[in-house]
Order: C-alpha cells, then sequence, then structure tokens
C-alpha cells in the first residue's frame, strides 16, 4: 500500500503539478523583449539561422548547463518556484535552470533576431520515456525541448541535457 502512495505522490509532485504550474505546458510559453534581453539578441545573431541556434544555444550551456547540477539541493527547492516569471533576473548569471525556463531563453533571442518567428520553435515533451536522452531515456521529472524549424529542417535543441540534433 505504500508503494501506491508512493507511486501517486511521485505523479502528482514531478508531473503533473509541473504541466499544470509550468510555462509552455498548458500554460502558454512567451517571447520577453526587454532591453538586456534584445541587446543579447543582437550580439547572438549570426550570419543565418543555423549559425544564431548554435549561438544562443552555446550562450545557455555556458551560462545555464544544468543536467549535471539537477540534485543539489539549492537547485531542487527551485522546483517549487512556480509561474510564468521572467528571465530578466537571470540572464546574465551563470546558474541552474529548469529546462522551461531555458527553452524561454532560446526561445526569445532566436525571435527577437529578427530571424526565427515563434512558430518557428515549438516545444517538444517528455513524460516518462525517450531513448535519446541520459538515464536510459527515463525522466523522473516531466521534461520539455524544443523543435526548430529551419527552412524545412527540424532540429531538436535541448540544452539542458546538450542536445543539438538535425532530426530531418
Amino acid at each position: 500500500m505504500i508503494f501506491v502512495y508512493l507511486l501517486v505522490g511521485y505523479l502528482l509532485l514531478l508531473k503533473l503539478l509541473p504541466f499544470i504550474l509550468y510555462p509552455n505546458y498548458l500554460l502558454p510559453g512567451k517571447v520577453e523583449n526587454y532591453p538586456a534581453l534584445l541587446e543579447l539578441s543582437k550580439k547572438l545573431r549570426g550570419s543565418n539561422k543555423q549559425q544564431t541556434l548554435e549561438n544562443v544555444f552555446q550562450y545557455l550551456r555556458e551560462k545555464h548547463a544544468s543536467e549535471d547540477k539537477i540534485w543539489r539541493w539549492k537547485n531542487l527547492v527551485t522546483l517549487f518556484w512556480v509561474g510564468d516569471f521572467s528571465t530578466q533576473a537571470v540572464l546574465e548569471k551563470n546558474c541552474f535552470l529548469w529546462c522551461h525556463t531555458q527553452n524561454r531563453l532560446l526561445k526569445s533571442p532566436l525571435v527577437n533576431s529578427g530571424m526565427f518567428r515563434a512558430a518557428d520553435v515549438q516545444i517538444g515533451r517528455m513524460f516518462f520515456f525517450n531513448s535519446k536522452f541520459p538515464y536510459q531515456g527515463i525522466s523522473i521529472f516531466i521534461h520539455q525541448y524544443l523543435l526548430i524549424n529551419i527552412d524545412g529542417t527540424i532540429f531538436k535543441i535541448d540544452p539542458f541535457y546538450n542536445i543539438f540534433e538535425k532530426l530531418k
């Protein structure tokens, strides 16, 4: 019986509540455009769409790489910061960010660069299993990544797990 309670608690806390409370699941994601982000978007703009995507991805990996920091206590407690808040406070910090915040920091500079439309950037979601992810493809938490359309070619982009993959 205790297993059932643990399973229900796990599903509620790490799968259902994030789906309801975090952006890009039930809550729509948005593109931010505050001054520092607009300046960063200009700085990261490349000579073409793919170069711009690579620049923004690399920026996130340098500032907010997260997969190896997730189990630190100070990072786990940020799981309870819910809602749709601005990324302005974390833009230039070297800090841990959950996937939904990284995705906003990936999408916003792409759209603000003028090279991408918001429709070119779609959210992919992982609830339990995906063979392309670390840990034998099992996600303990609900997870999201981005699917970027560059002239009909789809790229799977996940700065949280360092995935930059051309799908088709």
